[in-house]
């Protein structure tokens, strides 16, 4: 269904204190509107307890920590299970606690975070994995919200669960130069209350995702249909709120009574795919904040990927009578 969608520009006090006129966009529904016709595709039964998803080398990535062997590969055209690659130990090309949430994949290669330390890894003959580079960032134990935005420059949260209280949100570090900022206040204009330290982190956690092409990053937020754009140079650019219900109950400090909605996004240079869990659908943006389509679900999925070149999005369930499916369906938005 096509319908035009509404963007209000609000230039009220309620907003300006918080979010300035030129940067707060609200979008009260998507120009298109497609049920997604999900294809299932059986594999080899040797997804169990997935934490990511990617795409490397054209070959699909599934990582499942809790496994002795972390990698499953298999093929992108027909999903037939390729191997198994990667192994936890102290050896160099070893992981320690690889944290799923922060692989970001290139070509050939892939950047995690080991606990602390960012690590670049390359797929090599064999087949195995190789480190080709070990950087610690940031000089903390726990890096939280951690993400790489290209070769020098890196972000993550602020002092969250740290037992700190800074008004910022983030932290970034520029490792040729040595130098480290914190910047962007806390949209508490979408609470009803002012939150401090450990829980405010809580109730506006959210999941980063980047464009080193557009050097731009986006944090959409776990609690509430809200994400911000930021510059590589710190800047807000713009500031999006989702109006379309259901929205977020009151007592958003509940855990067990708040709503959820974004999860980790997936990028690429031209769009954003976020997952809305309370509307079971995958939003697509672009990176101006404009909305694209939204694929409606038939069910919840729990990790996914796209290949604008195969035009396609492939996600998993974590119900236990899907372990050996992969989930496909078109991208009809990518000419």
């Amino acid at each position: 269904m096509k319908s035009k969608f509404i963007l209000i520009l609000f230039g009220t006090y309620f907003f300006s204190c918080q979010s300035n006129v030129s940067t707060w966009i609200e979008v009260a529904e998507f120009p298109i509107s497609q049920e997604a016709v999900i294809t299932v595709k059986l594999t080899d039964s040797v997804i169990l307890a997935p934490e990511s998803i990617f795409i490397m080398n054209d070959q699909l990535w599934i990582f499942q920590p809790k496994k002795k062997i972390l990698f499953d590969v298999f093929d992108i055209t027909d999903y037939k299970y390729l191997f198994s690659i990667g192994q936890k130990g102290q050896g160099p090309d070893d992981f320690n606690f690889p944290i799923g949430q922060t692989i970001q994949a290139g070509s050939d290669y892939f950047t995690i975070l080991d606990w602390n330390v960012m690590k670049t890894i390359e797929l090599q003959s064999g087949p195995s994995l190789h480190t080709v580079k070990s950087q610690k960032i940031f000089d903390q134990h726990v890096v939280n919200g951690f993400i790489r935005l290209n070769d020098s420059l890196f972000c993550s949260f602020a002092d969250c669960f740290m037992n700190t209280n800074s008004d910022f949100e983030y932290q970034m570090k520029n490792i040729d130069y040595n130098s480290d900022f914190k910047f962007s206040l806390y949209p508490e204009n979408l609470a009803r209350k002012k939150f401090e330290q450990d829980v405010r982190c809580q109730v506006f956690y959210k999941y980063l995702v980047a464009n080193p092409e557009k050097k731009k990053f986006a944090a959409f937020y776990s609690n509430y249909k809200f994400f911000r754009i930021y510059s590589y140079n710190r800047v807000l650019e713009k500031e999006i709120l989702v109006t379309i219900p259901p929205k977020q109950i009151s007592e958003v400090e509940n855990y067990d009574e708040r709503e959820l909605f974004y999860s980790l996004p997936c990028a690429t240079e031209h769009y954003i795919y976020a997952y809305c869990y309370s509307n079971k659908e995958i939003q697509v943006w672009d990176w101006d904040g404009n909305p694209i389509i939204v694929y409606k679900l038939d069910e919840d999925y729990y990790l996914y990927t796209v290949s604008e070149n195969h035009k396609k999005m492939y996600l998993l369930s974590s119900d236990e009578d899907d372990l050996n499916k992969i989930f496909v369906f078109d991208l009809s938005h990518i000419n």
